[in-house]
């Protein structure tokens, strides 16, 4: 990876990057046709889901479905995919609820590899449509940020008191 990025310049990235930036509001466009949009993004709403799946094993949650079928939900909206958990807890919420930033890394990874094919090709448009797919589904949704931000305030609040105890103590000093 470092000799890809030694040997590009700042115009060849500027380009990519404009092309990625591209097939990623082109992705985005599509959501005036949720269907379309639902299955023009079903390989980055399968890679969400089954990172919430594998998280919620790692740390405990116990998965116990998984759906990547899209449907609608009651209020009139698209559910792209859902996990579904049987021990959900404080301590674990985070990590499940933010598993899909992992694909992030993974699309900066896709987009480096893209630029060693021309800038106008087939293997690195196919690629570069991959890291737009980990792109947008490396974003948490709401129901994923609500689960995560009550982990992380609960998590916060008992470290801070668990500092502040420390201090009291005389165990620790600024």
């Amino acid at each position: 990876m470092s000799f890809l990025l030694s040997t590009l310049n700042t115009v060849d990235l500027s380009q990519h990057a404009i092309v990625l930036l591209a097939i990623v509001m082109a992705l985005l466009a599509l959501r005036r046709w949720p269907l379309l949009f639902a299955v023009s993004i079903w390989p980055g709403t399968l890679a969400h889901e089954l990172l919430h799946f594998v998280a919620g094993w790692i740390f405990g949650a116990k998965p116990v479905s998984l759906s990547v079928i899209p449907r609608r939900n009651p209020e009139g909206g698209w559910v792209l995919g859902s996990v579904a958990f049987t021990h959900l807890r404080w301590w674990n919420s985070a990590p499940v609820g933010l598993a899909p930033l992992a694909l992030i890394p993974g699309s900066v990874y896709l987009f480096m590899a893209s630029m060693t094919p021309p800038l106008i090709s087939l293997p690195g448009a196919g690629i570069k449509l991959a890291a737009a797919q980990c792109l947008i589904a490396g974003w948490p949704s709401p129901r994923d940020w609500s689960h995560a931000i009550m982990g992380l305030l609960v998590t916060g609040v008992i470290l801070l008191i668990g500092y502040l105890l420390m201090m009291r103590m005389g165990l620790l000093s600024l």
